[in-house]
């Protein structure tokens, strides 16, 4: 089941089975899983916690990579997400705990260093 999230911004995580994590940037549009509207809440706590600052900017996205993170964002209108940055470096102890403990995290089918785009979610 995928929720459909519209008019407001808003991050969520995944995992691929390489174990990399992601960062989805809806853009007030984009899809998300249905266990991620389940539990909104615990990803905009991890989301907000993320140092960012060059929040506001398109730099915002070297940051999230900073940390380790892949980051994709909604294209406006109507999507994809498309693959914004890929980490440069590892993901700290700390943020992967963090983000592998959200409940029902979306596990990703492949690899995110694999693909550019994601249209749709298995």
């Amino acid at each position: 089941m995928v929720f459909e999230l519209t008019g407001l911004e808003f991050d969520w995580f995944a995992v691929d089975d390489e174990g990399s994590l992601a960062l989805f940037a809806t853009a007030g549009e984009g899809f998300m899983p249905g266990s991620v509207g389940a539990h909104h809440v615990h990803h905009s706590q991890v989301s907000d916690s993320l140092p960012t600052p060059r929040n506001g900017t398109p730099d915002v996205w070297n940051d999230y990579a900073a940390l380790g993170l892949f980051v994709f964002d909604w294209a406006l209108p109507g999507g994809p997400y498309e693959k914004r940055a890929a980490p440069v470096g590892v993901a700290s102890q700390a943020l992967e705990k963090k983000v592998l403990a959200l409940p029902q995290l979306p596990r990703f089918s492949g690899s995110f260093s694999d693909i550019t785009k994601v249209e749709g979610w298995q």
